[in-house]
């Protein structure tokens, strides 16, 4: 069980131990120095003696970033940066976030002894600082999924995502709607995050679409529920942008949907030409459009058979590739030689 105090919590899985610290609130940003405290009193303790330290970190605010790298100096702990974003192709950025995006994305690598980049694009992008780098990519727990699909017979495609990602959703809705003609009977599922607030939206086009009743939203969706979800859909949706933003990343969503053995519905951008064949192990949409998913949905409902073969080849090859416990060796390995 958990344990710990006013500024964290503390416990074990998998023989490692971690800690999940207090959130900070807007209007107590102080916590966030208490948080370091802590931070920098576990690093102390946690220092192995004549043996190699290795502080990993993510993207954080910069200065934030910074304090980090001088509690790696100061520990003697080897700093590595994941990198599972390009944060200047985010859309409609506030200004004092792009100067912060800004300073981290083209000066984190002078400060790190070690890169482990998600894709091929951020590769590229990181390759002046001339620092060690491992391509690490979307990884899942391909133990995790239920043994079988539901006795149900309701039938549906499901997207997974977060609220803010308003595009995306308006783009499943309507490609949908294109289904829908030819293909009643069948919803849209939609299981989304994010704040309350942005809800409305989405509600609102449901409604001006007609689709009461036909594309179901589900908020906070625990996650042994959410799995058997994906298990029993016709389909996992993920449509992908023809846009460096999604060249750049690679959602590991897209780990879980591959772990349910059920066909996962994306584009031809960024990784997935790396990884993915269409009617392999993926459907694959030629081009980023509502006409080329809608047509995708409509193969895969047409042909159950092929489908369920889809989905099992997509499975075996997030086995092989994406599979946390068979890569766990890879990035060990690399970790030996900082």
């Amino acid at each position: 069980g958990l344990k710990g105090n006013d500024s964290f919590l503390t416990g074990e899985k998998y023989g490692i131990t971690y800690y999940v610290f207090s959130h900070v609130q807007k209007s107590k940003p102080f916590d966030l120095f208490k948080n370091l405290r802590s931070i920098y009193g576990i690093l102390k303790e946690e220092k192995k003696s004549g043996g190699k330290n290795i502080l990993i970190t993510e993207h954080s605010y910069f200065p934030l970033f910074l304090i980090y790298v001088l509690m790696a100096k100061r520990l003697n702990y080897k700093l590595i940066v994941t990198l599972t974003e390009w944060h200047l192709y985010f859309k409609k950025i506030p200004i004092i976030k792009r100067f912060d995006f800004l300073l981290f994305d083209y000066l984190f690598g002078y400060f790190t002894d070690a890169i482990l980049p998600i894709s091929t694009l951020l590769e590229q992008k990181v390759r002046h600082f001339r620092k060690p780098m491992l391509k690490v990519p979307i990884l899942a727990d391909f133990a995790c999924m239920p043994a079988k699909r539901s006795i149900t017979e309701e039938k549906y495609f499901l997207y997974c995502g977060h609220l803010g990602y308003y595009e995306v959703i308006e783009f499943i809705i309507k490609s949908f709607i294109l289904f829908d003609n030819t293909n009643p009977g069948v919803l849209l599922r939609l299981v989304v995050s994010g704040q309350d607030s942005l809800l409305p939206r989405v509600l609102d086009l449901i409604v001006s679409q007609n689709l009461q009743g036909k594309v179901i939203i589900e908020r906070r969706l625990p996650f042994d529920q959410l799995v058997q979800a994906y298990t029993d859909a016709l389909a996992l949706l993920i449509p992908l942008r023809p846009e460096n933003q999604d060249r750049a990343r690679f959602s590991h969503k897209i780990g879980e949907y591959l772990a349910s053995g059920r066909p996962v519905i994306t584009g031809a951008v960024g990784e997935i030409v790396h990884y993915f064949t269409h009617n392999k192990n993926a459907f694959i949409a030629v081009e980023y459009s509502r006409r080329a998913y809608a047509d995708l949905m409509i193969a895969v409902a047409a042909d159950a058979s092929n489908a369920r073969k889809v989905g099992m080849e997509g499975q075996r090859l997030g086995v092989k590739e994406f599979n946390y416990s068979t890569y766990g060796a890879k990035i060990s390995g690399f970790l030996n030689t900082i």
